[in-house]
């Protein structure tokens, strides 16, 4: 019973699909209202935000530059350079210089104030089309001569910035060329005299005089040359190399969680801690098993004997971490240093080979200088040194000359079109920001009354009982068969599933015929039409052969008798409230026949000034007065929440129903329902769940005399056993009688376990 009121109650926050399946309940609401709310919001987008209009202006950008001999770039810088010139376009620089252009001072008004670059920038778009080479660079304000005037100045801004940066580095690169060639002229001068004079000082002999030696020490200094260059190369990687080492290992050491853990696995200690721990734990959850309370002694020391192997564990597990996560950490830095003690080893020996080669070429340079005065070998090393010089030279001049000629080649960025005076607006922006007003217009209305048909937590489906009711729910599965297979399909003719489910289970089913079933069909709240059940039980108590008596004690509204027609004629009201025992030709005078033969109806009377309500005494002994005359008598009772006496009448019945209906009643008053009889002690045997439409088809017959037959009780046993039965009939009102005149200071509220059981008890 508490979890099915906890999951009435406390459902959270629902999710939006649940809010839009809501909606289908109110679907012409939902049109309606979600339509003309959008169509607001739609068209105050469209007025507040005010159209567009666009400038464009063309900038042909090539990829690839224009050049008569070898390309100096490569097609990755090509492409780069192409790709750059979007963000040259929204620079600074140019927006900046945009706002000096002629054409834009002619409009002082439309310069704002404060940061003019990221304004400027917001109306800005720039695209680039590379299979075309096209640059567009366009503009969009709510003014056309705005926009075409922004658009042309950044355009002229863009070419002066980016022409100006292709003089500039032409220039300085043409400056750099000249320079080299120069330095390159002169060196090979100064080396062309030095040709001269070894050429001067060898003599003309020089082929006569080379000797094996000599070819010997000049082949050593050229290969302790390319050793010296290899050594070069390896010591500039192994620096390198300890300065990235250095770099990436500066910081202190971290070991890894994953190893740690992997170590904790492994420790032994720990391994035959927890195996002790978890032999009391076993031990422990059997004797939860075994139904051993938490405070037995043994129970008690199980547990803290368990708790203090947890804290040893605990501890010996962060010792021990502490412990190999120090071990780990000195494993490695002690790898780290003997890393760098390696690596600053090998350094070192690159800087021994490089002294060592040095110093070997160094001395056979001065034996062949000193030694050989007069060989070929000077002569040689010139003339090398002559033609290398001679060489780059040459190709410095070549290339300040091609240089040269590509200069005067076509530009690379070259303009296309300037923006022209825009003259139609651009509607985009309102088209979106409408459709997403609207849309979100649609959205709201949905997520309204979604919300508010979550909240009313109304019956719309047999689940919305059967998953939240305590009680048996009659009547689910002959409703689900009643209702449409899509929302479009026509609604089938009702049929009184519930009705029918509940009279074969709680009436047609009674064991003790002797002892008819008085039962009250209550609802929740006093706006359910529960008069329509009431005489969809008597008429089917009727088809079935037994004899019903239909009691009117709807002190809320009366719907039963005014809709027989009866509120005027005299009724229970009329009756003796002080007397004990109430005969039954009394009541036969207050008694209506209707149109079925089996069927009376006592219809609630008319309202005295001194008399509102019913007198729970009175209905007890109607009841008792009429048991032996009908099979079945069905009492039309109040709301059990929406009236005091709805309590009162339930406790001198046998057993009460609540009608719920179908778009009309709510589950959670159907829970808060249950929850307030369980509390009273109200024997309830469930829930009829009706689609409140439909007419009973029961008629008053005023003209026809009720007659009062006495029940055969020869059928049901012997004589003994009839007045066994009676006996015990007569011994529970007399305790029914004693509960409802006891003091209720002394009366103890019954859980509602044991009333339900109660119940079940009685009604079997």
């Amino acid at each position: 019973m508490h979890s099915a009121i906890g999951k009435s109650f406390h459902r959270g926050i629902p999710e939006f699909s649940d809010l839009m399946l809501a909606c289908r309940h109110h679907a012409v609401l939902t049109f309606v209202v979600g339509s003309v709310f959008a169509v607001s919001l739609a068209l105050a987008a469209w007025t507040m935000i005010r159209p567009n209009y666009h400038a464009e202006a063309l900038v042909r950008v090539r990829e690839k530059s224009n050049v008569v001999f070898a390309p100096q770039t490569s097609r990755a810088e090509d492409i780069a350079f192409f790709r750059s010139q979007a963000a040259l376009v929204r620079s600074h620089q140019v927006l900046s210089a945009a706002f000096d252009d002629e054409e834009v001072r002619q409009l002082p008004d439309a310069i704002p104030e404060g940061d003019r670059v990221e304004w400027l920038d917001g109306l800005l778009r720039v695209e680039t089309q590379s299979g075309s080479e096209v640059i567009s660079i366009t503009v969009h304000h709510e003014s056309p001569q705005v926009a075409q005037a922004y658009c042309n100045a950044i355009t002229r801004a863009y070419l002066d910035e980016i022409t100006h940066r292709i003089a500039s580095d032409r220039r300085l690169r043409e400056t750099q060329l000249e320079q080299a060639v120069a330095a390159a002229d002169a060196q090979l001068d100064a080396l062309w005299d030095e040709l001269n004079s070894v050429a001067r000082s060898v003599g003309s002999d020089s082929s006569e005089s080379l000797t094996i030696r000599d070819e010997m020490q000049f082949q050593s200094y050229r290969d302790y040359a390319q050793q010296l260059q290899a050594a070069q190369l390896r010591g500039n990687q192994l620096q390198s190399q300890l300065e990235e080492y250095q770099a990436n290992h500066g910081g202190p050491s971290t070991v890894s969680d994953e190893v740690v853990e992997k170590l904790l696995r492994q420790n032994a200690e720990i391994i035959a801690a927890r195996k002790q721990l978890l032999g009391l734990e076993l031990q422990c959850q059997q004797m939860q098993k075994i139904a051993a309370s938490a405070e037995s002694p043994q129970m008690r020391r199980l547990t803290d004997q368990r708790d203090l192997y947890a804290g040893e564990l605990e501890e010996l597990v962060n010792r021990t971490r502490a412990e190999i996560s120090e071990t780990l950490q000195i494993q490695a830095q002690s790898e780290r240093q003997q890393s760098l003690a390696k690596l600053k080893q090998q350094i070192e020996l690159n800087r021994s080979e490089k002294e060592y080669l040095r110093e070997r070429m160094t001395e056979l340079n001065s034996v062949v200088s000193r030694t050989t005065p007069k060989t070929a070998v000077p002569l040689d090393m010139s003339r090398h040194a002559v033609e290398r010089q001679s060489r780059l030279a040459d190709g410095l001049w070549k290339a300040l000359q091609e240089f040269r000629i590509e200069s005067q080649s076509q530009p690379r960025v070259a303009l296309q079109s300037l923006a022209t005076l825009p003259e139609q607006a651009n509607h985009s922006r309102q088209l979106r920001a409408a459709a997403v007003s609207g849309v979100g217009g649609w959205m709201l209305v949905m997520f309204m009354i979604g919300y508010l048909e979550w909240r009313d937590c109304r019956v719309r489906s047999a689940r919305d009982l059967i998953s939240r009711s305590a009680f048996p729910v009659f009547g689910t599965n002959a409703y689900a068969a009643s209702q449409p297979k899509s929302w479009f399909g026509r609604r089938q003719k009702h049929v009184s599933g519930g009705v029918r489910e509940a009279a074969a289970r709680i009436i047609l089913r009674n064991q003790d015929a002797s002892r008819p079933v008085a039962l009250m069909v209550s609802s929740c709240i006093a706006d359910e039409p529960r008069h329509l059940i009431s005489q969809e039980l008597v008429m089917l108590l009727g088809n079935f052969g037994r004899r019903a008596l239909l009691v009117d004690c709807d002190t809320d509204r009366s719907q039963l008798s005014h809709a027989l027609g009866a509120a005027q004629s005299p009724g229970i009201r009329q009756l003796s409230v002080g007397s004990e025992s109430l005969s039954a030709e009394a009541i036969t005078e207050r008694l209506i026949a209707t149109n079925q033969s089996a069927v009376d109806f006592l219809p609630i009377g008319t309202m005295a000034d001194d008399q509102t309500w019913i007198d729970p005494r009175m209905l007890r002994a109607v009841v008792a007065a009429m048991r032996q005359h009908y099979d079945a008598i069905i009492i039309n009772g109040p709301s059990i929440m929406g009236s005091a006496e709805g309590a009162l009448l339930a406790e001198e019945v046998d057993s009460s129903v609540i009608a719920v209906f179908v778009d009309h009643s709510r589950w959670n008053q159907l829970v808060l329902c249950e929850q307030s009889a369980a509390e009273s002690g109200i024997p309830l045997s469930g829930s009829i769940l009706h689609p409140g439409t439909g007419k009973p088809g029961l008629r008053l017959n005023p003209d026809q005399k009720p007659v009062l037959p006495n029940r055969s009780l020869a059928a049901d046993g012997t004589e003994s056993e009839t007045a066994l039965q009676m006996e015990i009939g007569a011994l529970q009102e007399e305790i029914r009688r004693v509960q409802a005149d006891g003091d209720e200071s002394n009366q103890q509220k019954t859980s509602p376990d044991v009333t339900n059981h109660t119940g079940k008890a009685t009604h079997s």
